[in-house]
């Protein structure tokens, strides 16, 4: 019965991980599922969980109850045996009683351990569900390999380079994006502009090494990427996610969350350029205005804000902004541009968007087709022959 044990037991594990991930895919997006609609959906889909897990759960119950009830049945059919035989000997005069009792507690103590393997064997299918999850996880890629050496840089001046990148998502056939080369000097302002799905957040990400090129090197001071330690790499950029994220905590938690040792003059210059000091101004708590979970207690703009002011704070040499002002009213983003356009005068600038107001920070614009790099110049010029339709984009699916 082990076989069939094991794939129950393997089963079970997997419908809890399902339920577990319904779970929390619910509670997160609560205010999206209530706002289309689809709590009934997600209802079925738990109950649907539940009674899969329960399903399995029960047989997985069973199966160890039988194992363990063959075993001791077994056993009790065996002293049975050993009787019945003994007294048929003790008739023939080949066996005395106390030979039979000892025949009796000696039959019971060997099979005795047959009872605890079935009992262990169950345990140890369980054990080994429980194992080979938490390998799969252990074994899975790290960021920062431990034996790795890296090339330490005290300083980094902000030049990036790619060098026939290309990027596929895992289980996609089709690549991100696909044999891009470009070059931005230390201190170059550029404008990364596409349609939606062209590549831009991807070459964001690869720009930070969240991912890492499928062929190709991306070059941050003529070193490649996977050369320099992820940690040190990002403590010289400033980057701002398209989706901003925030912790549970205070505004001003939130905008020291990875540099605890900034200083408060850090940390009410970055809510100033940002436009964070803005709002706090005006609540009772000021900086300790709390969030709520994943910024529930924010708007938007006010979000971005805030991861704007992260980005800003430790006053790096790379500042990569995805989308920063997407949720910004045209005040807040004027005033944003402004602080930008002289916080950068000297730092490298890669400003991804859609949003042409923002084109105003940057003095070279690269434009990305489906993965494909298809222009790279001068901002007016590009702009030129976006409009007089020189420039071979394709249409939108």
């Amino acid at each position: 019965m082990q076989r069939r044990l094991a794939q129950a037991v393997d089963e079970t594990y997997r419908s809890s991980a399902q339920k577990n991930a319904t779970l929390i895919e619910t509670l997160t997006a609560l205010e999206t599922v209530k706002l289309i609609g689809a709590e009934g959906r997600l209802q079925r889909l738990w109950e649907k969980s539940v009674g899969h897990l329960a399903q399995w759960g029960q047989r997985v119950r069973l199966l160890t109850s039988t194992t363990t009830a063959g075993a001791t049945t077994i056993q009790s059919v065996a002293s049975v045996i050993v009787v019945i035989w003994g007294v048929y000997e003790i008739a023939a005069r080949d066996l005395t009683m106390g030979g039979l009792i000892a025949c009796v507690m000696l039959s019971a103590r060997a099979m005795a351990p047959m009872a605890q393997v079935a009992g262990l064997m169950v345990n140890y299918h369980q054990t080994k569900a429980s194992l080979d999850s938490l390998d799969g996880i252990v074994a899975k890629s790290q960021e920062r390999e431990q034996d790795k050496p890296f090339v330490q840089r005290a300083e980094i001046q902000g030049a990036i380079a790619f060098d026939r990148v290309s990027f596929s998502y895992p289980d996609e056939k089709l690549k991100a994006v696909e044999n891009i080369s470009f070059r931005i000097a230390p201190g170059e302002h550029v404008a990364i502009i596409g349609r939606i799905g062209s590549g831009k957040s991807t070459l964001q990400k690869l720009m930070t090494g969240l991912y890492q090129p499928t062929d190709g090197a991306v070059l941050i001071d003529g070193v490649d990427l996977s050369q320099i330690d992820p940690a040190e790499l990002r403590s010289h950029m400033g980057c701002v996610p398209q989706d901003v994220t925030l912790f549970f905590g205070s505004v001003r938690d939130n905008i020291v969350f990875g540099n605890p040792l900034a200083t408060d003059a850090d940390l009410l210059r970055a809510a100033e350029q940002s436009g964070v000091s803005e709002f706090v101004n005006a609540h009772p708590q000021g900086l300790d205005r709390q969030v709520g979970e994943r910024g529930s207690a924010l708007s938007g703009g006010q979000r971005q804000s805030i991861a704007i002011a992260r980005a800003l704070l430790s006053d790096p040499a790379i500042y990569i902004l995805d989308e920063p002002s997407t949720a910004m009213d045209n005040s807040t983003e004027e005033r944003l541009k402004r602080h930008l356009a002289k916080l950068c005068e000297d730092k490298t600038l890669v400003v991804v968007t859609h949003k042409t107001s923002l084109l105003t920070l940057v003095d070279r614009i690269i434009v990305l087709d489906q993965g494909r790099l298809v222009a790279d110049g001068p901002k007016d010029a590009v702009l030129e022959a976006l409009k007089k339709g020189q420039l071979r984009v394709s249409p939108a699916h």
